[in-house]
């Protein structure tokens, strides 16, 4: 292995524990903006953003993290797929049973996610 892919290789490990770290933090923003009540004006906009970035991306990057060596668009098509097809799958199953208690499926996505994703945050891979 030469210098040149270690220090890509470092680079890439990094970038993977910063985003890790970012969902983390969306993760608990989202979570608080929700039981704070949080609707209207920039706030209200800035707690949709955060909150869809998380779903769509937090439970996939939990699940992406387990990849070893894997190509970044490979890293970022899992992350996407399973986040999308999780939070679609948690509104499916609301719908079906007709509870449909939005700010719970967040919740419980967050407490779900973020142990994974601390975990990729801070272990070497």
């Amino acid at each position: 292995m030469s210098v040149t892919s270690t220090a890509v290789l470092t680079r890439a490990r990094v970038a993977r524990r910063v985003v890790a770290l970012l969902l983390v933090v969306a993760g608990v923003l989202a979570c608080a903006l929700s039981l704070l009540g949080v609707t209207g004006g920039f706030l209200g906009d800035f707690r949709f953003y955060v909150t869809l970035a998380f779903l769509i991306l937090g439970p996939g990057w939990a699940a992406a993290g387990f990849l070893r060596r894997a190509p970044a668009a490979h890293v970022w098509l899992l992350t996407i797929g399973v986040g999308v097809a999780t939070t679609l799958l948690v509104s499916q199953v609301m719908v079906s049973a007709g509870i449909w208690r939005p700010a719970v499926a967040l919740y419980a996505m967050t407490v779900i996610s973020i142990p994974f994703l601390l975990r990729h945050a801070v272990v070497a891979q």
